[in-house]
């Protein structure tokens, strides 16, 4: 028994000890999140810094200095001077830009943004230079509220043969107040459900006045590729809280697969008249003589 023991020590001396784990493996399963990084230390306005953008869903990123916080969104921004860029599917990418100076005092921030801000992210930005008059002291900002939303394929008979169509889309858009909205910066992207990438032109919306409720009716070109389910994405960012929708339709190309069942209609009808085969024709008989 003993030479038994010392052989099972010695087995066990030998084996490899487990490796421990990296803390910088990441956990399974670990969602991502849009972030923003900057060098470390203060800026300066008109300093180039590279802005590295991760966690990002592939597409159209735009990156701008805010004052103020950002408190009162697009208002706060220094939209002219954003850099906007493209995020491959890996979702990680580095951007030079041009630190622009911000329409009012910080508090500044960088903001990283979707068109239609599906995907947003702010890093606190420690900038010198600003000369921006600090916001004045208000009660609330102007803001819209989405009341009604609607949305038809107006492609005709182009839609039944996938053809390039329009979608038109029923905006009814009220301003609670207590101040005016004044022809707000508003986006549009049109796409598949999986790839609402396509930027398209967005009507002015001119003046909301408090307590004014406004129609608009706008039409959205759509892709002669876009067949099946569709998506319009629309952001709009008022003083306030920005205002984010999206809407869907659907295209079937029943003029095609009816043509196409036109195409096809001589083929089966002369492989109806075809005459079924026949019987096989039966051998003559052979009498045999007998001697």
């Amino acid at each position: 028994m003993s030479r038994i023991a010392a052989l099972l020590a010695a087995l066990v001396l030998a084996a490899p000890a487990p490796a421990p784990a990296s803390s910088a493996d990441p956990s399974p399963g670990t969602a991502t999140e849009p972030r923003i990084l900057l060098p470390a230390g203060t800026l300066r306005v008109g300093d180039q810094v590279l802005v590295t953008l991760s966690g990002w869903p592939a597409g159209t990123v735009q990156v701008e200095v805010c004052g103020n916080a950002g408190r009162r969104g697009a208002l706060d921004c220094a939209a002219d001077g954003a850099t906007p860029g493209q995020v491959p599917v890996s979702g990680t990418t580095t951007l030079p830009m041009v630190l622009t100076a911000p329409p009012v005092a910080c508090p500044c921030l960088l903001r990283a943004r979707t068109p239609t801000g599906t995907a947003a992210a702010t890093l606190d930005l420690p900038l010198t230079g600003v000369t921006a008059p600090a916001v004045a002291a208000e009660t609330r900002p102007g803001e819209l509220n989405l009341v009604a939303l609607d949305a038809a394929d107006r492609s005709g008979l182009g839609g039944w043969f996938g053809l390039p169509g329009k979608l038109t889309v029923q905006l009814r858009l009220h301003n609670p107040g207590p101040a005016d909205v004044v022809d707000p910066p508003f986006s549009l992207l049109v796409g598949p459900p999986d790839r609402v990438r396509t930027i398209v032109a967005a009507p002015a919306l001119g003046t909301v006045a408090a307590g004014q409720t406004r129609d608009y009716s706008f039409t959205v070109p759509v892709d002669v590729a876009t067949l099946g389910r569709y998506e319009v994405h629309g952001r709009i960012e008022p003083p306030g809280p920005p205002l984010v929708f999206a809407v869907e339709d659907t295209r079937h190309p029943w003029g095609l697969l009816a043509v196409v069942g036109l195409l096809l209609l001589p083929l089966v009808a002369r492989l109806r008249r075809r005459p079924a085969p026949g019987p096989a024709p039966a051998e003559p008989a052979r009498a045999s003589r007998i001697r």
